[in-house]
């Protein structure tokens, strides 16, 4: 597997005012709600100049949803570092545990913002379209490896999507995120119940 060279310091620190931003504009969106939080909210309280700020980000609501840029090395690696003989179902209830528990900020807000901001709703989607191609393209590989049918791999994806789909309708943003987790969890239990030995 190809290695990613480390970024240099010029790019880290870039790296980090890119997550300070993000981290303070979502931070403060969920403090005062999304209408009452402007650019210039969010530069002064990230200690940068407006310009500063439409150099990392051209809106406030790519702020919510641009990813993150060594996002998807982190998905790899996680991956990566699963057993090799693991079967797919279980290794995509862990990476769903793994992932939402990185974002449970994000998730508060995209529930409560999801009815109140129609240009969110698009935001949203972007980024399940493109983690679902991202495991799409490593189920198909796994699948493969293992002697299996990489043409479940658009099954396996889907169901975990409706997964997630049907959990974060369920959750409450005014619950605790345990509560999240714990229902994610079983529900990937009994989605896929049965899967261990068809699949």
């Amino acid at each position: 597997m190809e290695v990613t060279p480390a970024p240099g310091r010029r790019e880290r620190k870039k790296l980090e005012t890119w997550r300070k931003i993000r981290h303070v504009a979502l931070n403060l969106i969920l403090e005062r709600g999304y209408s009452n939080v402007s650019l210039e909210d969010i530069a002064r309280a990230a200690d940068v100049s407006r310009a500063t700020l439409f150099n990392y980000f051209p809106s406030k609501e790519a702020m919510l949803f641009a990813p993150d840029p060594e996002e998807q090395q982190r998905w790899q690696a996680f991956l990566d570092a699963r057993p090799k003989g693991e079967h797919p179902w279980t290794t995509l209830e862990a990476f769903f545990l793994d992932y939402t528990a990185g974002y449970e900020t994000k998730l508060r807000l995209q529930k409560q913002l999801q009815a109140e901001v129609a240009a969110l709703r698009q935001g949203n989607q972007d980024v399940s379209e493109r983690l679902s191609a991202f495991l799409a393209d490593w189920l198909g590989t796994r699948l493969h490896t293992q002697g299996r049918d990489p043409q479940d791999a658009a099954l396996l994806s889907a169901l975990a999507f409706t997964v997630m789909g049907v959990v974060f309708a369920r959750w409450q943003p005014d619950e605790p995120f345990s509560v999240f987790q714990d229902l994610l969890r079983r529900t990937f239990h009994r989605a896929g119940q049965g899967l261990t030995s068809t699949l």
